[in-house]
């Protein structure tokens, strides 16, 4: 069986996502009409609300994958940055070890 994965708490944002009046729904109108908010989710991304505050976000598989994709995306250039800046600079890279010896103290 697959592991749910924990919620993260406290996640903050560099800049606020802005989005209009119409992507708000509260969780009553969720459970009442899911079949009209999963569509509307297919247009554009929906953010749940709970007693007021955005709790969650609903968005189509689309959205989603290309969202995943443009992050893997960009953790795959970070990784060849840091690789070839290694390459081109081999005295500023630290053994991993040293690292790991350094976080256990």
């Amino acid at each position: 069986m697959a592991k749910l994965l924990e919620p993260q708490k406290d996640v903050s944002l560099a800049q606020p996502i802005l989005f209009g009046r119409d992507q708000l729904v509260n969780t009553a109108t969720i459970s009442r009409q899911f079949s009209k908010v999963k569509l509307l989710a297919k247009v554009k991304p929906l953010f749940i609300t709970d007693n007021g505050n955005v709790d969650s976000v609903l968005l189509s598989y689309d959205a989603y994958e290309e969202m995943y994709n443009r992050i893997q995306s960009l953790e795959q250039e970070v990784l060849d940055y840091r690789a070839q800046e290694a390459n081109n600079e081999p005295q500023s890279s630290v053994d991993w070890r040293t690292v790991q010896r350094s976080s256990e103290e």
